[in-house]
């Protein structure tokens, strides 16, 4: 029999209910799939704020591989190309932006930042008169210009750029600690301490901040103020070599002399050749006038510091005391070409900024560095006589003397704060 039109009827109800849902799944599904690729883009976004660059790449290579016509997703990828060092892949982006109507001075802008990482000064000028702008691109300037300016020792522009960019994100970590890092260079501990406490007050659980305000009170501030920070890393990190030593500094202060000797004691247990607790535990004897157990502590603190002025003064001081006068004198002389070495070295500071190209003065600070037991920074300085002028003969031999060939120094991506 048949099927009467009442059933049929039902029967293309149903059919259409179906058809309904099939299409309604299928538009629902298609929007989760649009939700999903426009996270992968916040979350790129997010991840270079966050200085998460490698995630930052991979997150937005995914985003782009769903959306490759997307113009500042382009942008964004080339800048976390950049910070990685991958030069080559951020140029690719830069050009596909472009071809897809990308915002025209955010590309050259960073086509610009490229050439200054891979070792062309010419852009640096302008670069410097955008940095002076008041928006976010010129954060982003700044950000390579710092780094530039510390990989070329030119820490008057750095200085300048670290305020400058902190003027528009006063509590940004990687800013507080690298102008302290910057103001420790011109010696300005005070100065220094104070955006280190500026980083521990935005930054509470940081240690690193933590740690640098510790010690760079110890020289501009109080011991009390100092062991108070110590004391906080102490409870979450209390094997640390670093708090550890510290803890003791401050005790020898406050005069709490055996605290310091037991601490120090346990560290040299550990760590028999280290020259800063060799030190402090020889300056712990000569506080208790014990010129006997000081001399040899000191003696072996000098031979791992050689270049440390505050040893070899510490020395100096014990072996005067013990009426070892030759041997005192010569000490003396040491800690003496150690001050002409770093009064020299603050002039080439400030000459530098003056004549930013002039290749004999990297030559000199660079021979200073290296005579001072500070290679990395020396031969940082002999590549850039050689990036001014790639003939100069005494940068040449000078860098032949070291054992290595020449070389451009290459530029970091980002804050230093790092040098520390």
């Amino acid at each position: 029999m048949g099927e009467t039109a009442g059933r049929r009827r039902w029967r293309l109800v149903i059919l259409l209910g179906l058809v309904a849902g099939v299409a309604a799944a299928a538009v629902g599904y298609s929007a989760w799939e649009r939700r999903k690729v426009d996270r992968l883009l916040a979350d790129g976004e997010r991840a270079l704020a966050a200085r998460e660059y490698g995630q930052a790449r991979e997150l937005l290579d995914r985003y782009l591989a769903e959306r490759p016509a997307d113009a500042h997703a382009r942008l964004l990828a080339a800048r976390a190309a950049r910070h990685t060092k991958a030069y080559r892949d951020a140029a690719e982006h830069l050009r596909r932006c472009r071809a897809d109507g990308g915002e025209a001075e955010p590309i050259e802008v960073e086509e610009a930042l490229l050439d200054v990482l891979t070792g062309d000064e010419r852009p640096v000028p302008a670069l410097r008169e955008r940095a002076r702008r008041d928006d976010d691109l010129a954060l982003v300037v700044l950000e390579v210009l710092v780094q530039h300016d510390l990989d070329t020792y030119q820490l008057g522009y750095a200085l300048d750029g670290f305020s400058r960019y902190l003027a528009r994100r006063p509590d940004d970590l990687h800013a507080l600690l690298g102008r302290g890092f910057v103001r420790e260079r011109f010696l300005d501990f005070a100065a220094a301490a104070a955006d280190y406490r500026r980083a521990v007050a935005a930054h509470p659980a940081d240690d690193r901040a933590r740690l640098k305000l510790a010690d760079t009170l110890l020289i501009a501030g109080t011991p009390d103020e100092a062991l108070e920070h110590y004391r906080w890393l102490a409870d979450r990190w209390p094997d640390r070599p670093p708090v550890r030593l510290g803890l003791a500094r401050c005790l020898r202060r406050l005069a709490r002399p055996d605290e310091a000797a037991t601490l120090l004691d346990g560290l040299l247990a550990e760590y028999p050749d280290h020259g800063e607790t060799l030190w402090e535990r020889g300056e712990l004897e000569l506080d208790r006038g014990r010129l006997e157990a000081a001399e040899p502590l000191l003696r072996k603190a000098a031979g791992k510091r050689p270049f440390d002025r505050r040893v070899q003064y510490a020395l100096a001081r014990c072996l005067r005391r013990h009426g070892r006068t030759a041997e005192a004198d010569a000490a003396d002389a040491r800690v003496q070409q150690l001050d002409a070495d770093l009064t020299r070295l603050g002039k080439l500071q400030d000459e530098v900024l003056h004549r930013p190209n002039d290749a004999a003065l990297r030559v000199e600070g660079g021979l200073l560095f290296l005579r001072n037991g500070e290679r990395e920074e020396g031969l940082r300085w002999l590549q850039l006589a050689l990036r001014l002028d790639p003939d100069y003969r005494p940068a040449r031999e000078a860098l032949a003397a070291t054992g290595l060939a020449p070389a451009s120094p290459g530029g970091g991506s980002g804050f230093a704060g790092g040098k520390r």
